[in-house]
């Protein structure tokens, strides 16, 4: 735009608004959107009351039916008054609700910028899988369409994190299924790149589900690996066994370093049912492991049976270590067939 006769330093005046939708009242009801980025910069859920209010005495009132109209027909809106210009693009997360809304405000005689890439995810706790909307696996992952699915297990996408910021209080938000954060991660592509986005969220403790918004700035924060992770990861590989990250209060085995070997691989991909009478065991080690947060904590030693889909119960040996620090809530699980005597 600067050969277009805008100043360069009037671009940052009208960058694009990233605005989040994805708050639910108990009673259902959509909660205030808040605006979580403008152009490069992370918002700490402002209000639309105070954005662009230099542009025009309207400003604000328009981003604010803008938006709503965007979160309710889920279609792209432009209103046009006196030289003032709002547009908003909605963001369809896989259940077809509208998660966010892209808007940009400005002069009529002022082109609009490029629009910065955003895309939808939610995570339903009673399942643990995530549901991916349109364009979120293309964005995050550079994905090829046709390696795109819209249900993915957590270790799916976990596994693809180089940093995560946010990972103890994020995952507290999960545990409760109440609040709401924000986070910057990296993320690795299947094309080995690295790419940096903004995570927002906010927990549904009706539809029991976390539903979340995913904007690309690789341009603006240089990705940062997570050392001890990258450690962790690293020294895993060494194992016969599969290797896996585990949420203790819950029980979400959220990330997988090192893929069980056959029959237990597809732990990697599907979420197996663990047998009724094993279950209580597993999530009691988990709580107690999670309890004692101590650095000298006992590993716990399970004899578990899983089912995949089409499958006859599988009997699995599995071991639970806490991660340091112990207070971070986060443990190691190892898991290996156990072969009949």
């Amino acid at each position: 735009m600067t050969g277009g006769g805008v100043p360069e330093h009037k671009l940052s005046e009208h960058d694009w608004l990233l605005i989040e939708a994805l708050g639910r009242t108990r009673t259902g009801r959509s909660e205030v959107p808040t605006v979580v980025a403008d152009g490069p910069k992370v918002k700490d859920w402002a209000s639309l009351l105070r954005v662009r209010r230099e542009l025009h005495a309207a400003a604000p009132q328009r981003i604010v039916e803008v938006v709503q109209s965007c979160a309710e027909t889920g279609e792209f809106v432009a209103h046009r008054e006196s030289g003032l210009v709002v547009v908003g693009v909605p963001i369809r997360c896989a259940f077809d609700e509208v998660h966010g809304v892209q808007v940009w405000a400005g002069p009529d005689d002022v082109r609009l910028p490029e629009r910065p890439r955003v895309a939808a995810w939610d995570w339903q706790a009673d399942t643990e899988l995530a549901h991916h909307g349109p364009g979120l696996e293309e964005l995050v992952f550079a994905r090829a369409p046709e390696d795109v699915r819209v249900i993915r297990t957590p270790p799916e996408a976990f596994g693809r994190m180089v940093r995560f910021e946010g990972r103890i209080d994020y995952f507290e938000m999960v545990g409760t299924l109440d609040g709401r954060h924000q986070s910057a991660v990296d993320m690795i592509g299947d094309d080995d790149l690295v790419r940096s986005f903004q995570m927002v969220t906010r927990a549904d403790p009706v539809a029991r589900r976390i539903r979340a918004l995913m904007r690309e700035f690789t341009d603006a924060v240089p990705a940062q690996p997570d050392v001890d992770m990258t450690m962790l990861r690293a020294v895993s590989q060494r194992a016969d066994e599969g290797v896996g990250f585990i949420w203790l209060s819950s029980g979400l085995i959220y990330e997988w370093t090192r893929i069980p070997t056959p029959p237990l691989d597809r732990w990697g991909i599907e979420r197996p049912t663990v047998h009724p009478d094993d279950l209580a065991d597993f999530r009691t080690a988990c709580a107690d492991l999670a309890e004692e947060r101590a650095a000298d904590a006992a590993a716990r030693h399970l004899r578990l049976r899983v089912r995949f889909t089409d499958t006859d119960w599988i009997p699995v040996r599995a071991e639970l270590l806490p991660v340091l620090p112990a207070e971070s809530g986060h443990g190691l699980i190892r898991v290996w067939r156990e072969l009949a005597n």
